[in-house]
């Protein structure tokens, strides 16, 4: 809306106005006239048929008008399930990457635990340590445990070129 010039001459345009609206009373009121002397002339049938095209328009345009509010309802309520299907399916892609990244954390954890589980199990290592101690009696290089006592009775016995080499 514009605001008014404060240099404009508020009487003048309102005069004029004024002589505007009186020119349109008076032509609306000869409308009238003519209309009333043509309806002056009409019979009483006529005038019956001219009463029920009347209200057959009257129920039209009321319709038509009660239909502009519904059509402007039912846009206002379209708008609202739209707006509530974008904020739900907002939700549903948020809980959907909320959900992979849990499942990926879930996976994390699992992956940490059984490996925590594998180092930390004590009966697991007793196992291997005494698998270790199988193993490394039999083989053939092991140097931690001797083959022969080193005062038995058959060390005493060898003659010194032998125990040299034992030595």
């Amino acid at each position: 809306m514009r605001a008014l010039k404060p240099n404009r001459n508020l009487k003048k345009d309102l005069e004029k106005v004024r002589k505007l609206s009186s020119i349109v009373d008076k032509k609306m009121e000869n409308y009238r006239q003519k209309n009333n002397q043509k309806i002056e002339k009409l019979t009483t049938a006529e005038l019956q048929d001219l009463h029920e095209i009347l209200r057959i328009a009257d129920f039209i345009l009321t319709k038509h008008e009660m239909n502009k509010d519904f059509h402007s309802i039912l846009k206002e309520f379209v708008g609202i399930i739209n707006n509530s299907a974008n904020s739900v399916e907002t939700l549903d892609d948020e809980i959907s990457e909320l959900v992979i990244s849990a499942e990926s954390t879930i996976t994390h954890i699992k992956t940490l635990q059984a490996k925590v589980s594998d180092d930390f199990d004590f009966e697991a290592n007793q196992k291997e340590v005494k698998i270790e101690e199988i193993t490394s009696e039999s083989s053939g290089n092991n140097l931690t445990n001797s083959s022969t006592g080193v005062y038995t009775q058959g060390y005493q016995h060898n003659s010194a070129v032998e125990a040299e080499q034992v030595i």
